[in-house]
């Protein structure tokens, strides 16, 4: 029988994304390519926007409603004489209003956002219907008329909005600017690294890993292990914390560096199962001989879908063949420990030299 090579997405399905709508998971716009995509970026205050509606069935064409959007700064493209730039978008929704995960955009009153806009006529529409406004700080970095950079112009609007009051304003520039990809100076987010809001240096630390700077790690390792299992269910925003562990991990299981296996195994021992799926999943991805010990321990794990993962990791590490004893996923959980033993006589009989 041929070894199967089960899809990494099944397990995803029970990863850090259960907390996301049917949509991208929130908090992980691409900035980049939002800004690559827009021909006007800007930040500013919604100053004028039709009330929302409630409809069972909304009209077609979409996009019928204009919100005015008086703006303080572009980044991109040209800032318009008046300060005002008219932005379509839906004010009838469907069933009376909208939720995480809505593929609506919506514009309200007041609203102060970064906006990622693309011309429609003589008006702008957002380029992206999740990520195409982000709430921002106010705060306004100093004018440099020699900085033409508008990824460099928003980075510096960015840090100084880590000096605004409302800690979800500093929150949401500590994200983005992780998700940047790339800053010009991570000093300002290093020195938050120490914060003691909890909430701020594991927002700093996930900003970090985003940017791919895993100096970072011992730090959120320790932190990780320090911390008590998430309940079952996590109810924002006082859960917030919570929600970090699972991010924190969904980064370290993105990373794909062999060098940075020792510290992903450690946090197998994290008591989240969630967790763990995560973090091997990410081992296995990596694809290194080195994680053949991992995944032959993790065979006995009380999880049976991460025994699952690892028999499936080291089926993939033999280069897959003829198997004459293969279960399907319903066979290993009605009996994990005779296949992982199975396995292992297996892997020792056969490729142990790799280990």
């Amino acid at each position: 029988m041929q070894a199967p090579v089960l899809c990494t997405a099944f397990f995803l399905l029970f990863s850090t994304f259960v907390f996301a709508g049917p949509g991208p998971t929130s908090g992980t716009e691409n900035i980049p390519k939002l800004m690559t995509d827009s021909s006007l970026v800007c930040k500013g205050e919604v100053v004028e926007a039709p009330e929302m509606i409630a409809a069972p069935n909304p009209p077609t064409p979409r996009r019928t409603a204009t919100a005015v959007v008086h703006v303080d700064r572009c980044f991109k493209g040209e800032r318009p004489a008046s300060e005002l730039v008219p932005v379509l978008f839906d004010n009838i929704l469907p069933g009376g209003g909208t939720s995480l995960g809505s593929m609506y955009a919506v514009l309200r009153k007041g609203d102060y956002c970064l906006y990622f806009l693309k011309p429609e006529g003589d008006k702008y529409v957002l380029v992206d219907d999740w990520f195409g406004q982000l709430p921002i700080s106010r705060q306004l970095a100093s004018d440099s008329a020699e900085d033409s950079d508008p990824m460099h112009q928003l980075e510096m609007d960015l840090k100084a909005g880590l000096t605004d009051p409302e800690r979800d304003r500093v929150l949401d520039s500590i994200r983005m600017l992780g998700n940047m990809r790339h800053l010009q100076s991570k000093t300002v987010l290093i020195s938050l690294l120490d914060s003691p809001d909890a909430l701020v240096r594991t927002y700093a630390y996930e900003a970090m890993l985003r940017l791919h700077d895993y100096s970072v790690l011992p730090a959120v390792e320790r932190w990780l292990t320090a911390q008590p299992s998430p309940p079952a269910a996590l109810f924002l925003p006082r859960d917030s914390l919570f929600l970090m562990q699972y991010k924190l991990v969904s980064e370290i299981s993105a990373i794909r560096d062999p060098s940075y296996l020792r510290t992903m195994d450690g946090l197998l021992r994290l008591p989240s199962p969630i967790m763990r799926r995560d973090i091997l999943q990410g081992i296995r991805s990596i694809h290194s001989p080195q994680g053949a010990l991992t995944f032959l321990r993790m065979l006995d794990d009380p999880d049976t879908d991460i025994g699952f993962i690892a028999m499936q990791a080291l089926f993939e590490l033999a280069g897959g063949g003829p198997i004459d004893w293969v279960p399907s996923f319903e066979q290993f959980r009605d009996n994990p420990t005779y296949y992982a033993a199975t396995c292992r006589e297996w892997w020792q009989a056969n490729h142990s030299q790799k280990e």
